[in-house]
């Protein structure tokens, strides 16, 4: 591709993260690359159709119906990259329609099958980790809550749904209090589609949970799918609100480099991947969840100078490497803020 071909970058389920959108525009705007950015919703209320160069409403991605809208619109547009914010969504691009728009001449941010059902499944993910030797917390299954209370019985534990997105069914216990807290888990857990789960407690896990402190690191791994990482973007979870990260400090993120490399070998991402780590008594930090996407806590780094969007555009038109877009200052602190937009006048 030559830099004189317009770049049409198709980001979906974004919701209300329509900074990434802005990010796209300024990106083509401050590498002199012409395009335009396009968000994908099924909701009309979405914020980032406001945001985008322009908007689609397509069905949700749980309807029958999306697939082939995807692959109608992808057809008719001829769009040069899909990134996806929602982790359901993601499932369906990797079963097979992420192949279809590559066969269309698309980059698509998504894993493959195999890869995806490991990360959706958080009980696989610390098996298919522990059997690659990179670090990961012991992990049981719902229905295994003895076996952790007699593995760890003076300690503490967090719960969380199996299949869940950001930190669905998330709880912390004690030994004393486990299995209340993996029974009150289960009724709300779901299934790797979205829907209510029927698994029982087997929807649960239970992990150990970790003294240290919590990170959000961000692992940019190559578009041309070799699962090559390119960059590592590092911050210390300061405070959360309603599962998201609300404040945050930049960090140096050599030490995570080696774990996010491993990773990419099992993996081998397409694009960012968002890896939670924290730390162990010893200070290690372990993987604790991998999302493969841009993640919600990105935008601590891009404020500390940052640039991924930017990366992934010069990427895409075949332009060499600018190291400094993988890179932020370390030790900036932000939090995250609400704000408001217009989406349209009667």
């Amino acid at each position: 591709m030559t830099v004189t071909e317009p770049l049409t970058i198709a980001i979906a389920s974004a919701a209300y993260r329509a900074h990434y959108v802005s990010w796209f525009k300024d990106a083509l705007a401050s590498q002199g690359i012409r395009g335009e950015v396009i968000a994908l919703e099924y909701r009309s209320s979405a914020p980032t159709l406001a945001a985008a160069d322009c908007g689609v409403i397509l069905p949700a991605y749980n309807s029958p119906e999306y697939r082939s809208a995807v692959l109608e619109w992808a057809r008719s547009e001829s769009p040069d990259l899909f990134i996806s914010l929602n982790d359901y969504e993601l499932q369906i691009l990797a079963d097979g329609l992420a192949d279809d728009l590559r066969e269309l001449g698309c980059t698509v941010a998504s894993l493959g099958s195999a890869a995806q059902k490991i990360v959706l499944d958080k009980r696989l993910m610390a098996v298919t980790l522990h059997d690659c030797a990179i670090p990961t917390p012991t992990t049981w299954l719902g229905s295994e809550a003895e076996q952790a209370i007699s593995a760890n019985p003076s300690g503490d534990f967090v719960v969380k749904h199996r299949f869940g997105s950001g930190s669905a069914g998330l709880g912390l216990a004690s030994a004393k209090t486990l299995r209340a807290a993996v029974d009150e888990s289960a009724q709300s857990a779901k299934n790797p589609d979205g829907r209510t789960s029927s698994a029982g407690l087997d929807a649960v896990i239970i992990q150990e949970q970790l003294p240290g402190n919590e990170y959000g690191v961000d692992g940019i791994f190559s578009l041309h799918g070799t699962g090559e990482l390119r960059g590592v973007l590092a911050r210390r979870k300061d405070r959360m609100r309603n599962g998201d990260t609300d404040v945050a400090t930049t960090v140096p993120a050599e030490r995570f480099a080696a774990s996010l490399a491993a990773l990419g070998r099992v993996l081998t991402p397409v694009g960012p991947i968002d890896v939670d780590f924290k730390e162990a008594a010893d200070g290690e930090p372990l993987i604790i969840d991998v999302n493969p996407r841009f993640g919600g806590g990105y935008p601590f780094c891009h404020l500390a100078g940052a640039d991924v969007p930017a990366d992934i555009v010069r990427t895409l038109v075949g332009w060499d490497d600018d190291p400094s877009l993988l890179r932020c200052e370390p030790g900036l602190t932000s939090a995250r803020g609400d704000d408001f937009m217009v989406l349209g006048r009667a």
